[in-house]
């Protein structure tokens, strides 16, 4: 059975490290797994995250990120690092923001 976190939403945008320690936690919490075990350049399918975790687990870093975020971003970016990386650079359901560098054809 999937334990429901109370996720509570952050007031200011997280570092890439707050990202990382918030996502780290909460895979641990629901694999059933040490914190310390998490390798942040393994893929979230090497601990056993099925679908129903994964789509649970961007529905509460929407919550905690107070935005929207896709619920196949953990598919999109498979590994804490690459997804830690992804949120913190302001990215919402997988697209760049409006009027980011991507959009004026600077990248």
């Amino acid at each position: 059975m999937l334990k429901k976190r109370k996720v509570i939403p952050s007031t200011e945008p997280p570092t890439e490290e707050a990202i990382r320690t918030w996502l780290i936690t909460n895979i641990a919490s629901v694999v059933n797994m040490d914190p310390s075990s998490i390798d942040i350049r393994q893929t979230f399918d090497n601990y056993g995250l099925d679908s129903l975790q994964a789509v649970s687990l961007s529905g509460d870093l929407e919550t905690w990120l107070n935005r929207e975020i896709s619920p196949t971003v953990v598919w999109d970016y498979p590994t804490v690092e690459q997804l830690a990386q992804h949120l913190s650079a302001n990215h919402v359901n997988g697209n760049k923001p409006a009027g980011s560098a991507a959009e004026n054809g600077a990248e």
